[in-house]
């Protein structure tokens, strides 16, 4: 039995996480609040092919993939087919992050690191079970990527293979982005020669070109919001409009809340967010001890530019988040780097000559993962079958006809999702018009007559929503009216002359 648990450590270690996962999602069926999973749920029951279906939003490649395999799902079951695989790859990514810990590193770092996937965090958790961004699925790639540079090759072919990796990793999720110059700067504290290297430059141009022509000629839908090529779900990055100083000042805190935070609840949440402080300064403490012994491979260093470079870019992002508390939507760009950021305590922490501390890392990791299972149920509302008609207007509502049968299919949720639909078409053609306002109005009037009669009524009340003071961002309230005037019926209009 005791060489069987050996044997198979890693596989157990995965086995265990998920049984976590699949506790906690017949628990709280996080897919049941999860707006953006079920908007795209309504798309691939369409069952189809086309570009515009398969991509969830054009910066997430990856999604192809997913509803692909989600697509296969469904002729096994009439179950949520993006839960079954968000806990498919979640299981994938977690065996491979183990996996190249014990190759890179040593077994019993695996096991620690294992240990510590198992409860994880309360904002990785929910990821096994529902999909809400690739951030977490993601996570993989920074864990790829020093496994590569642990090879130690140079030649041609383990170069293009490199390149390859990078341009296909930024595809999948553009939070991959941080590995590009990660990647080179590695080789270039390790002092390799140029030639060594560029054929991965090569290769990742190629790949960067590729997805460049696709991100510009293919259509992914959202006609409404014109998304830009530097665009992440509408939000721009605007570094020159960001309160560096502020956020630096929270920045600590919200790396420690998306650690340790609890949905909704703020028990114990100052001791655990000091407890992960001292845990983390100890680790960097016992990173210091191993480089003046020399205990660490080279490739150990390729982690810190990684970590680096995401936190920074998190920093400047229009992402950055500094509530006190709050739950797997609000740190999801942050369970990218987090398990990461593990790794990096637990070989600090395992430096240490007591290891006590590090014991301390992987029990605070549980009993703050195990909590998550006692905090509050959501309840399931119609607010969620909202959002997801918000999410199915904003990509989609160019289409009557796409929408049309998206709602013919979900009748029993057909006025609900009707305003939805309503409220993103709205809100994508109102918002950052300026200069433009008569023509968007005329658009969206134009948009409102294109929709079947029994629609309108519907479609109206979301675009009155798309102004209320209830949701952002907030629009200007004087187009309302003018909206509101133009699409009123033509008769009605004779009468009041």
């Amino acid at each position: 039995m005791i060489v069987f648990l050996a044997k198979y450590r890693i596989l157990i270690l995965c086995i265990l996480g998920s049984l976590v996962r699949l506790v906690y999602g017949c628990l709280f069926q996080p897919w049941t609040q999860a707006p953006d999973q079920l908007a795209w749920e309504f798309v691939l029951e369409q069952s189809s092919f086309s570009y515009d279906h398969l991509i969830h939003y054009p910066h997430e490649g990856g999604t192809i993939l997913i509803s692909l395999l989600s697509q296969f799902i469904e002729t096994f079951t009439s179950f949520s087919s993006l839960s079954v695989i968000a806990f498919i790859i979640d299981f994938i990514v977690r065996f491979f992050q183990i996996k190249i810990v014990n190759k890179v590193f040593n077994l019993q770092i695996a096991t620690f690191f294992g240990l510590w996937t198992i409860f994880a965090s309360p904002s990785i958790i929910p990821y096994g079970t529902v999909n809400f961004g690739l951030h977490s699925i993601a996570s993989v790639f920074p864990f790829i990527a020093f496994y590569l540079l642990s090879l130690q090759k140079t030649s041609i072919k383990f170069q293009l293979i490199g390149g390859l990796f990078l341009g296909l990793a930024f595809w999948f999720s553009y939070s991959n982005l941080v590995l590009i110059p990660a990647f080179y700067l590695y080789y270039m504290l390790t002092r390799q020669k140029l030639t060594s290297w560029i054929y991965s430059i090569v290769s990742l141009s190629t790949v960067l070109i590729l997805h460049l022509l696709v991100r510009v000629y293919a259509d992914p839908g959202f006609h409404l919001s014109e998304f830009g090529l530097t665009a992440v779900r509408s939000a721009d990055f605007s570094i020159f409009e960001v309160n560096v100083l502020a956020r630096l000042y929270h920045f600590p805190a919200v790396i420690a809340n998306a650690a340790t935070a609890l949905p909704g609840s703020d028990w114990m949440m100052l001791g655990f967010r000091i407890l992960f402080f001292l845990l983390v300064l100890c680790s960097m403490i016992g990173f210091r001890m191993a480089h003046k012994r020399q205990e660490f491979k080279v490739v150990f260093y390729g982690i810190v530019p990684m970590l680096f470079l995401f936190l920074l870019t998190y920093l400047f992002s229009p992402f950055f988040d500094s509530k006190d508390f709050g739950d797997h939507i609000t740190y999801r760009h942050l369970t990218y780097i987090l398990p990461l950021l593990s790794l990096f305590m637990i070989l600090g922490l395992a430096s240490l000559k007591n290891k006590a501390l590090l014991a301390v890392f992987l029990l605070a990791g549980m009993i703050r993962g195990f909590q998550l299972f006692f905090t509050e149920k959501a309840d399931r509302n119609d607010t969620v079958v909202q959002a997801s008609g918000w999410i199915l207007g904003t990509k989609m509502g160019h289409d009557p006809e796409v929408i049309s049968a998206i709602i013919a299919a979900n009748p029993t949720k057909k006025e609900i999702l009707i305003r939805g639909v309503g409220w993103g078409i709205s809100n994508s053609l109102m918002d950052n018009n300026q200069g433009e306002e008569e023509s968007k109005i005329n658009q969206l009037v134009a948009l409102y007559y294109s929709y079947p009669i029994d629609y309108r009524e519907g479609l109206l009340e979301g675009i009155k929503f798309s102004f209320s003071d209830e949701v952002t961002p907030r629009l200007n309230k004087d187009l309302q009216f003018k909206i509101e005037d133009k699409i009123r019926d033509p008769m009605e209009r004779e009468d009041d002359e």
